[in-house]
């Protein structure tokens, strides 16, 4: 456990800092609310906070990536008459496609694009915001990386060919727990920060989640609980102190990221989305998060086990 803050790590926490409270500070005086991307949370905690890029990605490839799936979700809002159960899974599946094709392990492009459509959103400010947050991480991180305060990375493509088997497996757990959560009104079963956890965390050769299962539990519902409930304590307040309210946000999420155990960004994508929820269902944000997230790390789990003993089998 970390009981102290390097000189690097202060930097790291001070770019994460001003890029989210940027965001939410542009969305107050536009007055424009879909400008709060929230996986900006989470992509700034992978390029900033983790101590190794999370991603096999480049900065151009995260960008297009990202506007791509941004402007299909806003497509699909306008021109596709479907039930919003169907809508979500429809997104999911494509933008799945999309990271498969792009030869990176890059999983926010997920969000950027399920979470128009669950939000059904129409603004051009929502495409605006998630370019502009994009580039700006990525121009950031090269500054880092010239200032010698980061390493650069080199990009690898990866295998494009994922097993069916996986494949499969992540697109029927999502189709249920999306259909749960849009059935039973539970909307954050499926929140979009919680697919991509459930994507990135479920490969097969993922440590995190057979070392440190409660621990990412634990995490992703403190974040979620430090956004939610900060929110609401600043209620009684103009939305002018918005950015207020997410500093202090981000500030006990950054406690918990460095903490906790594994460093998982979407726990900093829960945060912010907070931000975008209504605050009706603000008290039970997190309690939501923690359902949905046990739910998919156990069946992630059940799936490793169950893999690991065909494995067995076969050199038997």
């Amino acid at each position: 456990m970390k009981t102290s803050v390097n000189r690097r790590e202060w930097i790291d926490i001070t770019c994460f800092l001003a890029v989210v409270t940027l965001m939410v500070g542009l969305s107050v005086v536009m007055r424009e609310k879909e400008i709060i991307f929230p996986e900006v949370g989470a992509i700034a905690a992978g390029m900033f906070l983790t101590p190794n890029r999370p991603w096999m990605t480049n900065g151009r490839r995260m960008i297009l990536c990202l506007i791509l799936c941004a402007a299909l979700g806003m497509v699909m809002v306008r021109f596709v008459s479907l039930p919003l159960v169907v809508q979500m899974i429809l997104a999911y599946a494509l933008a799945y496609l999309i990271q498969s094709l792009s030869a990176t392990s890059f999983m926010p492009m997920i969000s950027a694009m399920v979470l128009p459509v669950l939000l059904r959103s129409r603004s051009p400010w929502y495409l605006v915001s998630v370019a502009i947050f994009s580039l700006l991480i990525v121009f950031i991180r090269k500054i880092l990386e010239k200032a010698g305060e980061r390493q650069p990375e080199d990009f690898i493509p990866i295998d494009k060919n994922i097993p069916l088997s996986l494949a499969l497996f992540r697109l029927v757990t999502v189709s249920v727990m999306i259909t749960i959560a849009m059935k039973s009104g539970l909307t954050f079963l499926a929140a979009p920060p919680l697919l991509v956890a459930f994507t990135e965390l479920s490969a097969y050769k993922n440590k995190a989640i057979r070392l440190h299962p409660v621990r990412i539990i634990i995490l992703m519902t403190l974040s979620a609980a430090a956004g939610a409930y900060v929110r609401l304590a600043f209620t009684i307040l103009p939305d002018s102190y918005m950015p207020l309210s997410l500093l202090v946000s981000s500030i006990i999420f950054l406690v918990a990221f460095y903490h906790i155990g594994p460093m998982v960004p979407p726990a900093g994508a829960l945060m912010i989305l907070a931000f975008l929820a209504d605050t009706a269902a603000l008290p039970t944000y997190p309690l939501q998060v923690l359902i949905g997230m046990s739910a998919y790390v156990t069946v992630t789990l059940l799936r490793n086990t169950f893999t690991k003993r065909q494995i067995g089998r076969a050199h038997v």
